[in-house]
């Protein structure tokens, strides 16, 4: 049913559920899965604009290169990844735009609500992806990740 699962991850401990629900369906499934880190920027500045990164580079490049190889020692044979970065405001897009381009037929992130202020001005990643997606989206809830 799946072949090509996308997986989005972050740099949070919960990324390690996320990884687990999809090795689970890509070994059950036979699927190849392509793991996903974006790192969010945000241009700062009055009169000069600077860039802000969530992390540096050799830390996404990490973050992904362990997230495929947690799928492969988890029985998925056909893992990759895939690390790059775009403004805060464009994430789900972003995340939207690479499931089109892999041919996903399931997209895989964690669901993480944010509290008070923050879901004011913040919104949610995992709510705007499910209603812009080209496939079926897992999200995995921090209560399934922490088990």
């Amino acid at each position: 049913m799946y072949k090509h699962i996308l997986v989005a991850v972050d740099a949070t401990a919960e990324s390690a559920g996320v990884l687990a629900h999809t090795a689970a369906l890509a070994v059950s499934q036979d699927a190849a899965v392509r793991v996903l880190h974006i790192q969010a920027v945000d241009v700062v500045g009055g009169g000069t604009l600077g860039v802000v990164q969530a992390e540096p580079d050799d830390e996404a490049r990490r973050i992904v290169t362990d997230a495929v190889e947690t799928l492969r020692a988890a029985g998925v044979s056909n893992a990759e990844g895939w690390a790059g970065e775009t403004l805060r405001s464009d994430v789900a897009d972003t995340v939207v735009k690479h499931a089109r381009e892999y041919g996903a037929d399931l997209l895989v992130l964690g669901a993480r609500r944010h509290q008070g202020l923050a879901a004011m001005f913040l919104g949610s990643v995992s709510d705007t992806v499910v209603h812009s997606a080209p496939c079926p989206v897992l999200l995995v809830p921090e209560a399934a990740r922490a088990a």
